[in-house]
This record gives structure tokens, C-alpha cells and sequence, in this order.
């Protein structure tokens, strides 16, 4: 199958660089340099681990969108910026092919350091804190890797529909901004107005649903019901619709991974290369 073939050229690509391997190196500093330095300013060598699981979650909301937007902006505007997206095409690939095989290669590029990382910093984690979890460490590392690919996908989406590499950037900083800092504030605002600024004392159900299906709400609601990592939000915590749920949430991460590259390939249908 031919995607196959443009996932393995891609992939093979991405590990001839150094990008991935900065990548692995980056991650295995974070996770580990978490755990150093956790106990120590905690003031204490007895701090559990789960203090540990809580800090990782509080920084991967905000950060971890960054690597999937990094990972995934280039992948196909840039072989249609340099020609050789007409060249892929000009074998037996198809258009489909192209962008299924740049999305699964950048998927297993970071599920590779994220692994690689991951396990490292476990053997250091492991010698470090005496109620170290391996399981709990495992489901939070693999949570994270769904958040990520959610913007992954956003990213692949933006770099397919969109021509110009600038304008890739660009949207996708755009995005970052909209999804990890302004979301909420955005949804109380277009409330605020729809209602002639006299908003109700309980938020409407779509309100309810437009904040929870934030990438960053939906893993930490996820984490905080299911494992006891973290704090679930407000936007989460007063909730009482049937999709505050964990399966709700993996709803929301799928179909951010899935509907901006849907919607990516539509238009990248319709151009000329």
C-alpha cells in the first residue's frame, strides 16, 4: 500500500535529522529534570510520586501542543513548497496517500522519542521515588501522546489545506493561542453577548460542551476522573451533561486529531500542485 511507502520515506527522512533526536533528548531533560527537581522544591526527599504526576500534567497542558504543532506544520506544505509532493504524486500514490503517510509518520516519530524518553526517565524516576507507579506513569505518558496528536492533527490539517508555508506558521500559532490560552475566555465572551450582557446564572449546555472539548480541559478532566492526576477544571468539574465523561473527553481528542486533517485533504483535493 503506497501510504505505507510515504510514511516510511517520511520517517526515514525524520530520523536522518537531528530534529527528532533533540526531540527525544528534550523530552527525556523534561521528564527527568521533573523528577529531580520536584522532591527539592517540595523541601522534602519523602514528596510522593504523585506530586510528580500532577506537575508533569501542569506542564504538558501548555507545552506538549507545541511539539505536535512543530512536528506536523511542515508536512505537507513544505513537499508542495519544493516540488516534491508532485513527484510523490507522479508515482502510484494517490493525494490520500500523501497525507495519511506524513500524518502516521509524524505520529510514530513522536511516539518513538516520547517512548524512548518515557523509558529512560522511568529508570531514573523508578530509583528515585520509593511509591514510583509504573502503571499510573504509563497511562499519563500515553494520555499526553493522545493530546499531542490532537494538535499533530491540527497541524497536518493547517499544512495541507493551506499553500503557503508563512501561513501555515502563522495559523498555527493562531491556533496555539486560541486553544491553550484564550478558549474560555472566548466561549464567556460570545455568551456574554448572545445574552445582551446579561448572561445566566447557569451556563448553557453548549457553553458546557464548547469548554469541555477543549484539547487541554478534556486531558485534564480525563486524568483527574480516571487516575486522580491532576486537577480537572471548572469548565469540567461543574458539568453535569452526559459528555463530561472519559469517553466524552477521548471523543474530543479523536476528533481534533481527525477533523482538521479531514478537512485539510477536502481542500487539498480541489488544488492544483
Amino acid at each position: 500500500m503506497s501510504w505505507r511507502a510515504v510514511a516510511r520515506n517520511d520517517l526515514r527522512g525524520a530520523f536522518a535529522t537531528r530534529g527528532v533526536w533533540v526531540l527525544t533528548a528534550g523530552l527525556l531533560a523534561l521528564l527527568a529534570g521533573m523528577g529531580y527537581a520536584v522532591p527539592r522544591l517540595a523541601g522534602s526527599p519523602e514528596t510522593p510520586f504523585s506530586a510528580y504526576l500532577d506537575v508533569l500534567v501542569a506542564v504538558a497542558v501548555p507545552l506538549f501542543p507545541l511539539l505536535g504543532l512543530v512536528l506536523g506544520y511542515r508536512a505537507v506544505v513544505a513537499a508542495r513548497d519544493s516540488g516534491t509532493a508532485a513527484l510523490a504524486l507522479s508515482l502510484p500514490n494517490s493525494r490520500r496517500d500523501l497525507v495519511v503517510g506524513k500524518l502516521l509518520a509524524r505520529a510514530a516519530a513522536l511516539a518513538g522519542a516520547l517512548g524512548v524518553a518515557g523509558l529512560a526517565a522511568g529508570g531514573y524516576l523508578f530509583v528515585s521515588y520509593g511509591e514510583f507507579a509504573a502503571g499510573e506513569y504509563l497511562l499519563v505518558l500515553l494520555a499526553t501522546y493522545g493530546y499531542t496528536l490532537a494538535f499533530l492533527g491540527i497541524a497536518v490539517g493547517l499544512s495541507t489545506g493551506v499553500t503557503s508555508p508563512r501561513r501555515v506558521i502563522g495559523t498555527a500559532f493562531g491556533a496555539y493561542v486560541l486553544l491553550a490560552m484564550l478558549w474560555g475566555t472566548l466561549i464567556d465572551a460570545v455568551m456574554i453577548v448572545l445574552f445582551r450582557f446579561s448572561p445566566p446564572m447557569e451556563a448553557p449546555t453548549w457553553v458546557e460542551f464548547a469548554k469541555f472539548v477543549e484539547p487541554g480541559t478534556s486531558l485534564s478532566y480525563l486524568l483527574a476522573s480516571e487516575l486522580g492526576v491532576g486537577t480537572a477544571p471548572p469548565a469540567a468539574v461543574v458539568g453535569t451533561e452526559p459528555f463530561v465523561s472519559a469517553a466524552g473527553a477521548l471523543t474530543a481528542l479523536l476528533a481534533w486529531l481527525a477533523l482538521p486533517v479531514v478537512l485539510g485533504y477536502a481542500r487539498f483535493q480541489r488544488d492544483e500542485l
